[in-house]
């Protein structure tokens, strides 16, 4: 049993009593529906805090419904009793509806769940406060028995939150059993997930909703500050996150959950760090380390994109490859998808290669990780050019990223959105059978006649077909068979556009695609060029850590 479900305690002994009291129905009613209510607030499954402060509130209300209901009473006193009676029942109806949702439906209700909590203290301080009035003594002993109750209920709440922290001893175990092979830090890792998430639902809306715990109308950040909210909710939140990056620092594996809602902490401001044609880029932060936060635009059907998206997230988690860019999760609960990565400081290839002007050393690398892509029946098929797309750590480790994405956008950006995707001022990296039609799905071949664009652009620091200034006439040549002109300028150029290098290009360009080279040839080929061109510093021939997709 979790242990929010033993937050609020029954409170029905001095209930009993009062209800046998003299058997006047006011009490007996009343008390009645204070068992129910004390029933339900156990099994709602959020705001556990607020539903233990309506349920000792409606018991002060019945105490004084008791009170008042001993001996004679005036017709005022009478109508008072009646409507804190009908009070109870309608707070009892209301609390039962929502112990029925399950965890799920009550996290999409949370804010309306919420909101009636609120309404219902409201009416239940009303009623008592209409009662007070008749007896002003009444009002010292309920307020001592309501501050009793709440202690002891904090007390309560306080131990059982105090189970959910991780301690340093067993962050500790889970490492050691990790370098010993075995599973303790992916257990923990999954379990601190759940606690975080349990905690956010248990958060009060003024701190779940703060200004820095929001994004795109959502509650994304979850680094609370002590100084910022005494709650006990925020502080053990604070230790698991603490707990749990020291799990990631000491073991290297990633979030086990791979849905990271309310688990990333957007640092980077309201403006994104970078933009695409259909992308936004935000800096993010998640378990003490930068992650990159990406989300689509210009999608038609949310729900279907966070469907698609949590489904080709089975297939993006099994990837690990030094060249493959880690994908650590998504984030679908603030309207636009995110999709959570590593953060790579020094953008992508192509941006580190103007602003170094020197020739990229990443060809190798960058083919192999395509090649992983492939080998594990993955079509990268972004048509963008895919170079802006090979980002570059600080480590000066190359790592493909944006694979796959297009048969999700294709299905969810709808026809123009996907039109704009896929518009014409791609078409200098499309192969020849991408430009016939807007059903033509990207393939291997086609990642391969891009690759060797993208390997183009890299050494000329020029996009293809840089010598026509219109799409539509680079459409027609490529449409007649007519390759890039090869550069021969400036110096960096002719001591890069060998003629072993160039004869790779062209049979990456074939006009038919079954007769294309495929990547692994390319990497064959580029590994015995680096082999022949000796010791030179621009090429890598150091073999790619590569780990089997099961």
């Amino acid at each position: 049993m979790s242990v929010f479900n033993t937050i609020v305690s029954p409170t029905l002994g001095v209930l009993e009593i009062a209800g046998a009291a003299s058997g006047v129905p006011y009490a007996q009613g009343a008390g009645m529906a204070l068992q129910a209510i004390n029933t339900a607030c156990n099994q709602v499954a959020i705001h556990k805090r607020k539903s233990a402060q309506l349920a000792h509130r409606c018991t002060s209300l019945l105490n004084l419904i008791s009170d008042h209901a001993v001996g004679p009473a005036s017709d005022e006193m009478r109508s008072s009793l009646e409507d804190a009676e009908f009070v109870l029942y309608a707070v009892r109806d209301r609390i039962q509806k929502w112990s029925r949702y399950s965890k799920v439906k009550s996290f999409f209700k949370s804010s309306q769940i919420e909101n009636d909590l609120d309404r219902c203290q409201n009416d239940v301080d009303a009623a008592m406060e209409r009662l007070h009035v008749k007896n002003p003594l009444s009002v010292m002993i309920m307020q001592k028995q309501s501050m009793d109750l709440m202690k002891a209920n904090q007390d309560r709440i306080e131990e059982k939150l105090a189970q959910l922290m991780i301690s340093p001893q067993q962050v500790l175990d889970a490492v050691q059993r990790h370098n010993a092979g075995g599973q303790d830090a992916l257990d923990l890792m999954r379990t601190g997930q759940e606690r975080l998430i349990q905690l956010h639902l248990q958060l009060p809306r003024e701190i779940s909703q703060s200004p820095d715990r929001m994004l795109f109308g959502g509650p994304m950040v979850e680094s609370p500050s002590p100084s910022r909210s005494s709650s006990p909710e925020v502080m053990v939140q604070s230790q698991i996150q603490s707990a749990l990056t020291d799990l990631r620092r000491l073991t290297k594996i990633p979030p086990t959950l791979k849905v990271l809602n309310n688990q990333v902490k957007k640092v980077s401001g309201s403006t994104p760090i970078c933009s695409g044609t259909y992308s936004d880029i935000w800096l993010g932060e998640m378990l003490g380390e930068k992650v990159a936060l990406k989300t689509l635009r210009s999608i038609t059907d949310p729900t279907k994109a966070r469907r698609m998206t949590k489904h080709e997230m089975n297939v993006w988690e099994k990837l690990k490859h030094d060249n493959i860019l880690t994908i650590y999760g998504v984030i679908t609960n603030l309207g636009p998808i995110h999709i959570v990565s590593t953060w790579q400081e020094n953008g992508n290839v192509l941006e580190y290669v103007m602003l170094e002007c020197s020739a990229s050393p990443f060809l190798l690398n960058s083919a192999r990780g395509i090649e992983y892509l492939h080998g594990s029946n993955i079509v990268h098929g972004n048509r963008e050019c895919i170079s802006g797309l090979i980002q570059f750590s600080m480590q000066g480790v190359v790592c493909i990223g944006d694979f796959g994405h297009t048969q999700v956008l294709d299905e969810v950006l709808g026809r123009e959105g996907f039109t704009a995707y896929t518009g014409s001022s791609n078409v200098r990296w499309n192969a020849p059978e991408l430009l016939g039609g807007d059903d033509v799905k990207p393939t291997k071949a086609s990642d391969v006649f891009a690759f060797g664009m993208s390997i183009l652009e890299l050494v000329s620091k020029q996009a293809p077909y840089s010598h026509r200034k219109r799409d539509l006439t680079v459409i027609m040549d490529i449409n007649d068979g007519h390759l890039p002109l090869r550069p021969t300028e400036p110096e960096d150029v002719s001591r890069w556009m060998h003629d072993e290098l160039w004869e790779v290009l062209n049979r990456c360009w074939y006009f038919m695609a079954p007769e294309r080279m495929n990547i692994g040839e390319v990497t064959i080929c580029l590994v015995g060029l680096a082999q022949y061109l000796g010791n030179h510093p621009n090429w890598q021939t150091e073999e790619a850590n590569v780990e089997t997709v099961q």
